[in-house]
């Protein structure tokens, strides 16, 4: 599954916080990243359940 950034009203954010890990099993809604960013932080809700396999960020990389 591949998450869109939401709309934070800036031309990106920083991964502050994972909030999953490999191996967990996730449902609709659950939150899977804080992004920070100069005006909002915002936490990223899954919009599928399932399990998560690999994470392809890292904290403090800068998303779009």
């Amino acid at each position: 599954m591949q998450i869109k950034v939401p709309d934070m009203g800036v031309d990106s954010a920083e991964v502050s916080e994972i909030l999953v890990k490999v191996g967990d099993t996730i449902a609709v809604n659950d939150n899977l990243v804080l992004l920070e960013s100069d005006k909002a932080s915002v936490e990223v809700p899954s919009t599928a359940g399932g399990k998560i396999t690999a994470i392809r960020i890292n904290l403090g990389d800068k998303v779009k």
